[in-house]
């Protein structure tokens, strides 16, 4: 059953913390170069212009930001946390499309409503923009309309991915392309080889079309390989960089 198209969004109820924040400057307009060094994707004065309009929201966990369908007045910039990107089926199940990290930007719109509903999975800290001053600032500056074009399409770059993924016939395959996703997010690794598990093992199933029991034997398979080891429920340590490398691309 849809959402009703009149509900407000959630974030208006729990804006813990929110007023003039710090800058849009780096993290939410960057690009990992080859040599893994951040590069700026806007000026000073871009930036600046941003952040005059931008607005910092911190939430806690498991809070809705909008529902599938409700009027889309605002584009987010994640600075801080992990968010999930799902549909609701008619049958009352959730269907994930993406997961949202640092730097990247959500709130498509579909003839002026979200096409995506949006829940924070850890406590985040987004910058909340209302799509009209957003849209003016875009009008005077086409290199910034640019940027930020590239950066909004982030939902449907992930639908692509996640297609890719579940296009996949070995779960094992899956699990290693997902772990791939999230080393390419520095917020949630380290050079010990560590990885940061925000996700639950239902949502990290449903992402990647696996019932538990096919991501426990994927994991499974992993794991007695020597690939990896869990340290914990949220920590994997990658014992075998390579062999990961070569299972998540054979595509």
């Amino acid at each position: 059953m849809k959402r009703s198209r009149t509900r407000a969004p959630a974030h208006r109820e729990a804006l813990a913390g929110a007023g003039a924040g710090p800058s849009l400057r780096a993290r939410p307009f960057f690009r990992h170069m080859g040599s893994g060094a951040p590069a700026e994707l806007l000026s000073e004065s871009q930036q600046r212009r941003l952040a005059a309009i931008a607005t910092v929201v911190r939430l806690p966990p498991r809070k809705i930001i909008y529902h599938e369908h409700d009027v889309a007045r605002w584009i987010f910039i994640c600075s801080e946390g992990v968010l999930k990107a799902f549909r609701e089926l008619r049958s009352g199940k959730r269907r994930i499309a993406a997961f949202l990290f640092p730097g990247d930007m959500f709130g498509i719109a579909e003839n002026g409503r979200y096409v995506n509903a949006i829940r924070t999975i850890i406590a985040v800290t987004l910058h909340r923009i209302e799509a009209d001053q957003l849209s003016a600032a875009l009008r005077h500056d086409p290199d910034l309309q640019a940027q930020v074009l590239i950066k909004v399409t982030h939902e449907l770059r992930e639908s692509q991915r996640r297609a890719i993924i579940i296009g996949r016939r070995d779960a094992a395959g899956r699990f290693a392309m997902f772990l791939a996703m999230l080393e390419a997010h520095p917020s949630f690794t380290s050079g010990s080889g560590i990885i940061r598990i925000a996700m639950s093992r239902s949502d990290i199933a449903d992402y990647l079309g696996l019932s538990l029991e096919a991501l426990s034997r994927a994991t499974g398979r992993l794991t007695r390989g020597g690939i990896i080891a869990f340290e914990d429920r949220h920590t994997v340590r990658v014992l075998d960089p390579k062999a990961l490398t070569r299972l998540a691309e054979e595509v």
